[in-house]
């Protein structure tokens, strides 16, 4: 009987420290995923809130206040810019394109951000088209030949001239105004010299477009 005293005596020991051992392990991982939840706090990346389009956004949709949304970016991926909840952009018209999710910069909107988006020479002018249907055709990107047309008595005293080659469209408005509504407003891109003789023509002949090879 006393040697299985002894057995039980010895087994109830070794149960008991590895219970012990048991509650020691369980209290350190416990530290460890502590210490690795603190450690991953600290070495979080900074953000910053940014608007960013909250649906696809065609060229030329005029923002609603339902169409961006403030998100935290990584301050290291935020764009050039980047417009954030401090900035208003409701009634400002897109001059590209944005899917949902991107964030909005001053370059995807017509005004100064666009215009300082533009390569040295080149100019922004706003142009009314002829025909309001090659205006819906064209997509921001597009490269156009703009031409001032001279309507005569009849069609055969009609003349045009190359005004400019091969412009690039900026902006294609998708709300156009009812003022005027048998001809579109487009925004291209043209050399400063360009811009003047596009803008005469603008005012005193009709401009018809063509597309141009990219």
């Amino acid at each position: 009987m006393r040697q299985i005293d002894r057995i039980r005596l010895t087994a109830w020991r070794w149960v008991r420290w590895g219970r012990r051992l048991l509650a020691l392990g369980l209290l350190a991982t416990a530290a460890v995923l502590a210490a690795t939840e603190e450690g991953r706090d600290e070495l979080a990346e900074p953000t910053v809130e940014v608007l960013v389009a909250s649906r696809e956004l065609a060229a030329g949709t005029v923002l609603g206040a339902g169409d961006v949304a403030a998100r935290a970016w990584p301050i290291r991926l935020v764009p050039d810019g980047t417009l954030t909840p401090a900035d208003d952009p409701a009634g400002r018209l897109l001059a590209g394109a944005i899917r949902a999710g991107e964030a909005v910069t001053d370059v995807r909107l017509l005004g100064p951000g666009l215009v300082q988006a533009l390569e040295p020479g080149l100019r922004a002018v706003p142009v009314r088209l002829t025909d309001a249907g090659v205006g819906a055709l064209l997509r921001t990107g597009d490269r156009i030949d703009l031409y001032a047309v001279s309507t005569g008595i009849d069609a055969q005293s009609e003349q045009s001239t190359l005004v400019a080659a091969y412009a690039l469209v900026l902006a294609v408005p998708a709300e156009q105004d009812t003022v005027v509504p048998e001809g579109g407003i487009i925004v291209v891109a043209v050399p400063s010299t360009t811009a003047l003789k596009l803008v005469a023509a603008a005012y005193t002949q009709s401009i018809a477009a063509t597309l141009a090879p990219p």
